[in-house]
């Protein structure tokens, strides 16, 4: 028979399944259906969760362990991960939803103190390039907790100093700035492209995910406006309409404004980290996949830069996900999902191994048949 080379390279499942763990139950139904599939990995991102581990893992990076202000203000046991002058810091791990229970999500209360800690560290420590995943947080405080950690200070009209969160945005009448150490590079690492304000901004699209309700939304959408304006008037550009600027609660306006620091889109990002155009001159087939398979994945997501990239190099791709929703499947070659039959979600996150292996175990056996054999 033939031998196919065939390149994995899925996203996350969030909730479920890791990109690693993801690649590693495909490349098992390959290897059990025929010795001839011949099978690489390579786990891909987008800046939602566990980008800060693919990175990491990619550049061999080691962790590195300290205690964290949590979102809701309790001490948390965070990583980031180190190589050579980089450090590869997830948001996530501090300042994420994770670190909080479902029922006491409060963005007006939440802060983003304990990623300040972590990318403070860093500076103090001399690296010189910053990879910051900004996914999966639990804040709508405009990094203005971060900020608080490197040591700015904020002030009412009236004097009185201010902690970050984002009840507080609105009140801040003056900031104090402070010199930084270091003079790191920080690359912000973005899965969205939407604006600070407005419908597809920070408070209204992403505020009810951490908890806000709908009498908490125009307040924060008020002191995201406020915090905005200050922060032009110190670096003198527009910063509200940066595509990606509602990412993670308005965490990049800051570190623009005081560092100036840089959003990348983050599957373009991470896949020229991987040297994924490289890896492709190899693969005869891709196989990539996600949750869910739908509009969303369309807005730059990991599978549809995925399937981008083999497209200009005429290499198919075919798609695996929990969920498939048909708009968004003409960009592959092939879409399936791996729940088969009436299932309740709760249940398909429970079995998220065991379904992948099945569906990506009759796709080995359909490409094996196609299969010819070679010449005698």
């Amino acid at each position: 028979m033939k031998q196919m080379n065939i390149l994995i390279a899925p996203n996350s499942m969030k909730g479920s399944l890791d990109a690693f763990a993801f690649a590693d139950v495909v490349e098992q139904a390959f290897k059990k259906s025929s010795e001839a599939f011949k099978t690489r990995k390579l786990p891909v991102a987008d800046g939602g969760d566990f980008t800060g581990v693919v990175l990491a893992r990619h550049l061999n990076a080691q962790e590195k362990q300290l205690m964290v202000r949590g979102p809701l203000g309790e001490e948390v046991s965070a990583k980031y991960a180190v190589a050579d002058n980089t450090a590869v810091i997830e948001m996530a791990d501090a300042s994420g939803m994770k670190r909080v229970e479902r029922s006491k999500l409060n963005p007006m209360i939440a802060g983003s103190y304990g990623t300040g800690e972590m990318i403070g560290d860093a500076l103090k420590n001399g690296y010189k390039e910053i990879f910051l995943a900004i996914g999966g947080s639990a804040t709508v405080d405009g990094g203005m907790g971060m900020m608080e950690a490197l040591g700015f200070r904020f002030y009412d009209a009236t004097g009185n100093t201010l902690n970050g969160s984002g009840e507080n945005l609105a009140k801040i009448d003056t900031i104090k700035s402070c010199e930084l150490p270091g003079d790191a590079k920080i690359r912000i690492i973005c899965d969205v492209d939407n604006p600070l304000l407005g419908e597809n901004g920070a408070a209204e699209v992403f505020g009810p995910q951490k908890g806000a309700t709908d009498e908490m939304i125009p307040v924060l959408e008020k002191g995201l406006a406020n915090w905005a304006g200050l922060l032009e008037k110190h670096c003198g550009r527009e910063l509200k309409n940066l595509e990606g600027a509602g990412a993670a609660g308005g965490i990049a306006l800051p570190l623009i404004t005081f560092m100036k620091a840089e959003i990348v889109p983050g599957a373009d990002f991470v896949l020229q980290q991987l040297g994924f155009d490289e890896q492709l001159a190899w693969a005869d087939l891709v196989i990539t996949g996600e949750g869910k398979i739908d509009s969303q994945t369309l807005n730059n997501k990991a599978p549809f830069v995925v399937a981008k990239a083999a497209r200009k190099q005429n290499i198919p791709v075919i798609a695996l996900a929990g969920k498939v929703e048909q708009e968004a499947t003409h960009v592959f070659d092939g879409v399936y999902s791996i729940v088969n039959g009436p299932m309740q979600l709760e249940e398909a996150m429970r079995r998220p191994a065991e379904l992948l292996f099945n569906t990506a175990s009759q796709l080995a056996a359909t490409l094996k048949a196609l299969l010819i054999p070679d010449p005698e």
